[in-house]
């Protein structure tokens, strides 16, 4: 990477060249936001905004952005407290602020990279598969995929270096692949526009935030309840209660806490000072949030444009009068709940199954329609309806940005994971420890192939881990940037102080809350496991925060104690 020293020279001559000037040289200056972006254009984050544009159509644009522009102000007090003290997240929070605090976000920010890597080797060799190489559409044609993954991210991981032109190398490498993500999104989309029924009115109301969507069934689903009849209150309530799922597990799980734990072992690691502070965050901002929204907000609208394809060309969606047991397993279930919730579970269950079908079949073709189109569009379904409907070019296409989406999502979490590693088990970050650090992902290469129930085991608790430290986390880092004893004169103020402030305290009111909203309605059966971990958090980060408090307290009042025993000792 660029030595700090001239890093900082460049960006301190630009300060004095105006707002044109100053623009120039940041964008000139790489920066670590482009990593933090690759790790969140994750599978997740496709699967995601497939899921917005199914349910919520062109509604569901603002989602994402709008999460991740709140995370970045957070993003920018965890820099700003960085630079100004020199040392990493969990250090200072071991040492100045809350242990138990920093032990709990190394925990999670590591279970969350192996959770993220997992499903980046499942879906990479999914599409290498069934869409790009069709010798390879098998078990065996996919595993070869997923090791070829492991193999090209560990030879980047190990031939990665903190400085020097390999780790420059890396940086071009890395922000390339996201550049070349983006261009292949708008590529795409510029293809699918001329079948696409959209306004610039409706695009731009889109971007906005409309918490209706948390009470209200979105528009798309509107004409299918029309003809419905006295069963309409139940469809709305499920297509309700899955829509408002769908926005608060997307909006809440925007951010990780891995990407929070990594940002200041990147700054750190390049050895920026406090004089790199603007620049931080204007990196945060055209590195992460800018590619980030428009990677998302291009894959939202190929999903929305997808559900009105299927609709108008039928290239998904069969006859609704079909027998049931032609439909997908969920759509089969959807409408068996239906008729159980009709005539009650317990009388449903005693039928013989003969007549459950009998019961099924009779349903109104409306209501075999709702059930065909709520269940998740596949990736590999969403990318046939595209390719169908409007250009055959497409399928390559769309296949070559999900490998890049996978592969970079794996490079960068296996780097930021060795990095993890070194900085709590307090060693240099090279050689051995970073390097064990960044193999230990390899797991989660043939975790997708040899466990069913991964998701299950895997993937749901540490979304739930993630965002039961989130809160905490954020609260901590907003009142951690107005501490005299951790900032002393650099705390923020003036103007940039109060919007400074005024975001963080957004992003732990709105991200916080979703947050806390999701894992505390979280139960295993009757037992309410999120209000408990919840509980035993707040309780942990207490005793943690107070320990700390006691144990300064102490070494001050041995400090002066010393002092005093020598004064007396000079006196006699």
């Amino acid at each position: 990477m660029a030595n700090p020293l001239q890093e900082l020279r460049t960006l301190e001559s630009a300060e004095s060249s105006g707002i044109f000037g100053k623009t120039i040289a940041y964008l000139k200056t790489k920066g670590p936001a482009s990593w933090l972006a690759l790790a969140a254009l994750s599978a997740g984050c496709l699967i995601g905004s497939i899921g917005l544009g199914q349910r919520l159509g062109i509604e569901g644009l603002w989602v994402q952005p709008w999460a991740m522009l709140l995370g970045m102000f957070s993003l920018w007090i965890v820099s700003q407290i960085t630079l100004n003290s020199q040392q990493s997240l969990f250090v200072l929070l071991r040492k100045e602020w809350n242990p138990s605090l920093a032990w709990w976000l190394a925990v999670a920010a590591m279970i969350t990279n192996f959770a993220w890597c997992m499903p980046q080797f499942r879906l990479g060799a999914d599409v290498a598969g069934s869409l790009l190489l069709p010798a390879l559409d098998s078990k065996g044609g996919k595993i070869l995929v997923a090791c070829l993954f492991l193999l090209a991210s560990g030879f980047l991981s190990f031939w990665y270096d903190r400085t020097g032109q390999r780790s420059s190398l890396i940086q071009y490498f890395l922000q390339s692949m996201l550049w070349l993500l983006c261009l292949l999104l708008l590529g795409v989309l510029l293809l699918v526009l001329p079948k696409a029924e959209v306004s610039l009115g409706s695009f731009l109301a889109g971007l906005l935030p409309n918490l209706s969507h948390f009470q209200e069934i979105s528009s798309v689903y509107s004409p299918y309840l029309e003809n419905i009849g006295s069963m309409r209150s139940y469809w709305e309530e499920l297509l309700l209660s899955k829509q408002r799922e769908l926005v608060l597990t997307t909006f809440s799980s925007t951010l990780g806490v891995n990407l929070i734990f990594a940002l200041p072992l990147l700054l750190l690691g390049r050895g920026w000072k406090q004089a790199h502070g603007g620049f931080a965050k204007f990196n945060l901002f055209s590195g992460l949030l800018l590619p980030f929204a428009l990677c998302c907000v291009c894959l939202t609208l190929l999903s929305a444009f997808a559900h009105q394809l299927s609709q108008t060309h039928g290239s998904t969606i069969k006859d609704p009068s079909s027998p049931p047991l032609e439909m997908s397993t969920e759509a089969h279930e959807i409408l068996a709940s239906r008729v159980a919730w009709e005539i009650g579970s317990d009388q449903f269950d005693s039928l013989a199954p003969l007549q459950q079908e009998e019961l099924i079949l009779a349903l109104a073709s409306e209501e075999k329609l709702l059930a065909l189109l709520l269940p998740n569009t596949n990736v590999e379904q969403w990318i046939e309806t595209l390719s169908i409907s409007c250009n055959p070019l497409i399928t390559p296409l769309l296949g070559a940005a999900i490998l890049i989406m996978t592969f970079s999502t794996i490079v960068v979490l296996m780097i930021l994971n060795g990095h993890l590693v070194c900085e709590v088990w307090g060693k240099a970050h090279k050689g051995a420890p970073f390097q064990s650090g960044s193999l230990a992902l390899a797991l989660a290469s043939v975790g997708p192939f040899v466990w069913s129930q991964q998701e299950e085991w895997i993937a749901d608790p540490t979304y739930f881990l993630n965002l039961a430290i989130l809160p905490f986390a954020l609260l901590s880092f907003l009142l951690m940037l107005n501490s005299r004893e951790l900032m002393g004169r650099r705390k923020p103020a003036g103007v940039g102080g109060i919007l400074l402030n005024a975001g963080g305290s957004l992003s732990f009111l709105f991200l916080g809350a979703t947050s806390s909203y999701m894992v505390w309605n979280h139960c295993w059966g009757d037992f309410p496991v999120g209000r408990t971990l919840i509980f035993a958090i707040g309780v942990l980060l207490l005793t943690g925060y107070f320990s700390l408090r006691n144990f300064k307290l102490n070494q001050r009042i041995s400090g002066l104690e010393a002092r005093m025993n020598g004064l007396f000792q000079r006196k006699n």
